[in-house]
């Protein structure tokens, strides 16, 4: 190597990536799929920020899982141990379980990688982004879905699914110290809007596009086509999964390509798809 190839080579920088992993209930299958082409390619992320299912990816991820563990321990679960999402009112203890079972009872801050989960507070109507304090209390709020489940009290305050405030928390991830954002959407046309205010009269929030954030302040949105699929579709989770996986290898070169320009001190432009 020549003098003025170490010389170059020496100024890179280590550039921190970012996940921001979108709402979706069962679509969340896709989250995998993408994380598995990232590793496929040796994208390591360092810090992750998830609503709804993409908290509950996000903590198995940042606690060192692959996405291959997580998708073989989704594969071991009895989704009826967490009220198969189909009883209405009930609470998240089984989905709790689950979390502290597999993960171990920790607190966000020993996790392995820098995570954190995005809830909604009922009352006030505003984002809460867990930072400290139990995973399975930040994952259980992040993914309360009325009327599904009834709402997680936590130090007396109510919340509910972080999809009705932030469903692509990619602010939060730069927050983190993030240089490149990656964000994954799993909206799909038949997403509904918010049905809080009719559940919860006194509910109310200036959020119109839950998503904007992600979209803003992502670098670059993987946005995998899953029309046909529901946040219920949990027996097809190995097909979504390859959708996910399809959709982000598409990105591959391009993400390749920014992060060696943002190593060498230029700034990359977004993409969306």
């Amino acid at each position: 190597m020549g003098l003025f190839s170490w010389l170059f080579k020496s100024r890179k920088r280590k550039i921190k990536i970012g996940l921001a992993l979108g709402s979706g209930g069962a679509k969340g299958f896709a989250h995998l799929g993408v994380l598995r082409a990232l590793e496929d390619n040796g994208i390591e992320v360092d810090m992750v920020a998830g609503t709804s299912i993409g908290s509950i990816v996000g903590a198995f991820y940042c606690n060192g899982y692959s996405s291959t563990d997580i998708f073989e321990m989704l594969g071991r679960l009895d989704f009826s141990e967490i009220k198969n999402f189909t009883m209405i009112g009930m609470d998240t203890f089984g989905l709790f379980s689950v979390v502290n079972r597999e993960i171990g009872a920790l607190n966000i801050e020993e996790l392995k990688k820098p995570f954190r989960a995005v809830a909604t507070e009922i009352e006030s109507g505003k984002e809460f982004v867990f930072d400290k304090g139990s995973v399975a209390d930040a994952v259980c709020a992040s993914c309360c879905i009325p009327p599904f489940f009834k709402p997680i009290v936590i130090n007396n305050v109510r919340y509910v699914d972080g999809a009705y405030t932030n469903s692509i928390p990619a602010d939060v991830v730069k927050k983190l110290g993030a240089d490149y954002v990656i964000g994954v959407d799993l909206k799909t046309e038949s997403s509904k809007p918010s049905i809080l205010s009719r559940i919860f009269p006194t509910y109310q929030t200036d959020v119109k596009e839950p998503w904007a954030k992600g979209y803003e302040f992502s670098d670059v949105m993987i946005h995998p086509d899953l029309n046909g699929y529901t946040s219920l579709s949990f027996g097809k989770g190995s097909k979504m999964y390859d959708l996910g996986y399809q959709c982000a290898i598409e990105y591959i070169p391009k993400i390749k390509a920014e992060l060696n320009a943002l190593s060498s001190g230029k700034k990359p432009s977004k993409t969306e798809k």
